[in-house]
């Protein structure tokens, strides 16, 4: 159990905790429009060492700094803690109820860009070794932090940091950015996450637009890039490139008790994503199994020609389409990159260029791994309720540089919660959540220190 020091010197700091959330998230700091990453890194870095952590910026050839700390603990077990604070462009800005730096908070609700993504993840892990420091005068293990400014837009650069710093970044274990609590306010333990392939094909035609009366005699090179990506996928979703499925991962007996055991409410899921059904009806474990370990290749964005209001006959110079293939483990996206490039050649697209702009595998910690367990003990203890164990999450991320790299098992638990509204307008943070989230971080501490 916590000690009653550490539990009431959260309890008492709780106002201070939630104004330092709001001053983080009062910074912009959008990867994607390379606006206030700098300061934003920067402004963690001095709210860490004004926790007591040792910390420094580690300037990347490209792209935003990391930012690393670490502190040494009471036992000889390193805990590794995985953040990022860039987040998403908070546009469309008129379907915010307030502004989204403002970080307004309302009926016990902040509201802001990034409050739940990561930001309130960061401010109440460094609050639990705030605790641990200001009444104990040492955390309970030895703590390292990277924390990355471009997870939003794939972290591209982030594999050039954990490689140059792997002796570094030696720990026992790892906790990831997100996670906390589900539907019914149900302590939630994620395992794993897909991978990402995301490229943009190009189609290209005549040297310029042209009057659509040449549609007679000259390809129109958008239906060219839709006739492409027609070869990729079937109406069932199955991905149709040669070899995609060869290295799958199948699940293991005890990670689909896991999944059976893990609620998914379909009708209201069906209801708040304003659906009629599911891909190919798909329901039951059928349904949980695509979501945490189902292969996908999803059209992210597609355009060429006019695009304004009323209409322009035109025959456009060059059409594009955004992919993005969600991977599981063992499938390698370098790999599979050729086998799309090879399904292109072979079906007569050649001509169409491919650029990769994020790569990364799938992660996935065993059930069975001392983390998993001490995961769910402090769940318990915080929150007296039984966590769930969610294998994967159907998302992504650069998980396995620590899971596979450094060899850390990782989990991601923390203080987020299912209304959020991550990525949307009104993005929003429950106080009550981060609280006692920030609470089972500290339990999370001192249960690894006691493993040492």
């Amino acid at each position: 159990m916590l000690p009653e020091t550490v539990v009431s010197y959260l309890n008492e700091h709780s106002e201070q905790f939630v104004a330092e959330l709001q001053r983080l998230c009062r910074q912009p700091s959008v990867s994607a429009q390379n606006l206030g990453l700098g300061e934003c890194a920067e402004l963690v870095k001095t709210m860490m060492e004004q926790v007591g952590l040792h910390t420094q910026l580690f300037e990347l050839e490209a792209g935003p700094p990391v930012v690393y700390g670490e502190l040494q603990g009471r036992s000889d077990k390193t805990l590794i803690f995985y953040d990022h604070y860039d987040v998403q462009p908070p546009e469309p800005l008129e379907l915010w109820q307030s502004d989204p730096w403002a970080a307004e908070i309302r009926d016990g609700v902040l509201y802001a860009r990034g409050a739940s993504d990561n930001k309130s993840n960061i401010v109440s892990r460094l609050k639990a070794m705030e605790a641990w420091l200001q009444t104990a005068g040492q955390l309970p293990c030895s703590v390292k932090w990277v924390i990355e400014g471009e997870e939003e837009t794939g972290s591209r650069h982030l594999g050039q940091f954990i490689r140059a710093e792997r002796a570094r970044l030696a720990g026992d274990g790892c906790i990831w950015e997100f996670g906390g609590l589900d539907d019914d306010d149900i302590p939630a333990i994620v395992l794993g996450l897909k991978g990402m392939l995301y490229v943009e094909l190009t189609a290209r035609g005549p040297a310029a637009d042209l009057h659509s009366a040449r549609a007679a005699i000259v390809e129109n090179p958008a239906w060219r890039l839709v006739q492409a990506l027609s070869t990729i996928r079937d109406a069932a979703g199955h991905v149709t490139i040669e070899g995609w499925y060869e290295r799958v991962r199948d699940f293991t007996p005890a990670e689909l008790a896991a999944l059976e055991a893990v609620p998914l409410p379909e009708e209201e899921l069906k209801r708040e994503l304003g659906i009629a059904h599911f891909l190919n009806d798909m329901h039951g474990p059928e349904l949980k199994k695509a979501l945490a370990g189902g292969p996908t290749a999803n059209i992210a964005g597609i355009w060429g020609g006019y695009r304004g209001e009323g209409h322009k006959t035109v025959l456009p110079a060059s059409a594009k389409a955004k992919l993005d293939f969600r991977l599981v483990p063992d499938q390698e996206p370098e790999e599979l990159a050729e086998r799309l490039r090879s399904h292109l050649q072979r079906h007569g697209f050649g001509d169409l260029e491919l650029q990769i702009q994020a790569a990364s595998p799938a992660a996935r910690t065993p059930l069975e791994a001392e983390i998993v367990r001490m995961a769910q003990e402090t769940a318990r203890q915080v929150f007296a309720k039984e966590p769930i164990v969610q294998v994967s999450s159907a998302g992504s991320g650069p998980m396995a540089l620590f899971s596979d790299l450094l060899k850390l098992p990782t989990v991601a638990i923390g203080c987020n919660h299912s209304g959020s509204q991550t990525h949307s307008p009104n993005e929003n943070q429950r106080l009550d959540v981060f609280l006692a989230g920030t609470q089972w971080m500290a339990a999370m501490l001192e249960r690894f220190g006691q493993a040492g």
